[in-house]
């Protein structure tokens, strides 16, 4: 008998980096999670398909990433990119070999591994995953959700109108790409505050995720602890927001930080592939992690079928904590990762992934599913209000509003301001129409939570300040544009310039963005 359904939600996303930078910041980011992220995950459905494996999966996509995964001149280069990787390897290869290195048989083994990542890309998916995903989702496998319009962090947007434009062209987007309505949606960084329900309901968006003590109570501390305060609520439950018919679901604390967790998770440990140490020339990365506690100079070789079994071991114990779960407890196992976990940062993760689906096929006990199969099946009973919070550090604001950012935030402020009072004309022109149009493309660029979160954890401080700026002096650019009546050559160059460049949401309406 079924006690236990598991809800796997993978929420995929990248800032847009289309002809903004290649490397180390920028577009290589794409590429590397194409190889090695989503043409993989892909590859894992594929194969759970062909297994006869009975398999749901929550799979957020966000809009700024489905853009960039339609957009030919991201595919044409992903594909260079990866040919590019196989020449390294096989330079590699030939340079280990006359050293006579042991490295030369893990050549090999990414020579491979790239070919039939490309190979399958091209033949098993014809260069398109939203299709192939879209019709995994016709097929009942997948439940795609959608997100803000750029990942912008709505809780610290100052205008109601702002949020709504993010949402609303995150659910335009969503229909353009999957030809239907989205059913939920991935609010970023699980960020929210009182009243985003009621933007969500007039939206007809029917759920969204949050953190584990936003529903539980409490407050957070460093991952994997938070300092519980029990309010008779259950993780394993969901629950209407408020007085409104959306409902939320909460992030299952132990099995998320299971996988989560680099520190005392399954990625830590000593046989998986070491992320931070790669080739000099090539960046491939040849070395297993060993312990973290050694520098990176006395890591070992990597041993690719020794990492492979232990990731199927890993797989057999997570399933063995749902079916735990599952023998104390009845409801819904909430596990929320982000989807670049697997295959990137995680090597093996897309190995694991699959076997979990696998074995819990098998399961007498446990059953994947999507929430809005389990919301058919059990309708919440209760109604609850949740904090303002997130899932970063403090589980509040402080990763995106800080001293480091407050600035930008003045900045996007007054753009909200400017793009309420220019929303309200009514465009007399094809130049006016279009001005307008990319006009709201660079705020909504603008308004994006990667900009801060690079800034503040110094990942790309440098690219997040520049890249802010550059669609704050694109919107600024634009409106001295949208006063000329009778533009030149180069006028139009410019606007062209820009639109070919930040070339997303191509359908956008900026009169959304209407006081409200």
């Amino acid at each position: 008998m079924v006690n236990m359904y598991f809800n796997l939600v993978l929420h995929s996303h990248l800032p847009y980096v289309k002809k903004a930078g290649r490397w180390p910041f920028g577009e290589e980011w794409f590429f590397e999670a194409m190889l090695e992220t989503y043409i993989p995950l892909s590859m894992v459905f594929y194969n759970l398909k062909n297994k006869g494996v009975d398999f749901h999966i929550t799979l957020g996509v966000t809009p700024v990433l489905a853009e960039q995964l339609y957009d030919p001149y991201m595919i044409y280069e992903t594909e260079k990119y990866i040919e590019e990787r196989i020449l390294l390897a096989e330079e590699d290869y030939e340079n280990f070999k006359k050293e006579g290195r042991k490295e030369a048989d893990l050549s090999r083994f990414y020579i491979e591994f790239y070919k039939n990542i490309l190979k399958n890309f091209r033949e098993k998916f014809s260069r398109n995953l939203l299709k192939f995903w879209g019709d995994l989702q016709r097929e009942g496998n997948l439940e795609i959700i959608t997100s803000s319009a750029t990942h912008a962090y709505l809780p610290l947007l100052r205008r109601p109108s702002s949020i709504y434009a993010q949402i609303f062209t995150g659910k335009e987007a969503y229909k353009r790409h999957f030809k239907t309505e989205p059913k939920g949606i991935w609010l970023p960084e699980c960020a929210y505050k009182p009243g985003l329900e009621k933007f969500l309901e007039e939206l007809g968006l029917k759920y969204f995720f949050v953190d584990t003590h936003s529903i539980l109570g409490g407050e957070a501390l460093s991952y994997p602890d938070f300092k519980k305060v029990d309010i008779g609520r259950s993780i394993l439950k969901p629950y209407y927001v408020a007085d409104s018919n959306v409902v939320v679901f909460g992030r299952h604390e132990r099995t998320s930080m299971q996988v989560w967790s680099a520190e005392w998770g399954y990625p830590g440990d000593g046989v998986y592939r070491e992320f931070h140490k790669k080739a000099e020339k090539s960046g491939i990365q040849y070395w297993r992690i060993v312990s973290k506690s050694i520098d990176l100079g006395k890591k070992e070789l990597y041993e690719p079928e020794v990492a492979r079994n232990r990731a199927l071991e890993h797989a057999k114990h997570f399933v063995g904590l749902l079916e735990e779960e599952g023998k104390e407890n009845e409801g819904i196992i909430t596990a929320m990762y982000d989807t670049e976990l697997f295959g990137h940062w995680w090597f093996e993760g897309i190995i694991f992934l699959e076997k979990v689906f696998e074995l819990i096929n098998e399961s007498k006990i446990v059953k994947s599913i999507s929430p809005s199969k389990y919301l058919e099946l059990y309708s919440p009973k209760e109604k609850i209000n949740i904090p303002e919070s997130s899932w970063g550090r403090g589980g509040k604001h402080e990763v995106w509003l800080n001293k480091d950012t407050e600035g930008l935030w003045e900045k996007i402020y007054e753009v909200e301001e400017k793009m309420e009072e220019i929303a309200m004309i009514d465009a007399n022109s094809l130049w006016e129409e279009k001005v307008l149009k990319q006009m709201a493309r660079e705020k909504l660029l603008l308004e994006s939570s990667d900009w801060p979160f690079l800034i503040t954890t110094g990942q790309a401080r440098d690219y997040g300040y520049n890249r802010f700026y550059q669609h704050l002096d694109h919107f600024n650019k634009l409106l001295g544009l949208l006063k000329i009546k009778e533009p030149k050559v180069e006028e139009f160059s410019i606007l062209k310039s820009l639109e070919e460049k930040d070339s997303l949401f191509p359908y956008i309406d900026y009169r959304i963005f209407r006081r409200r």
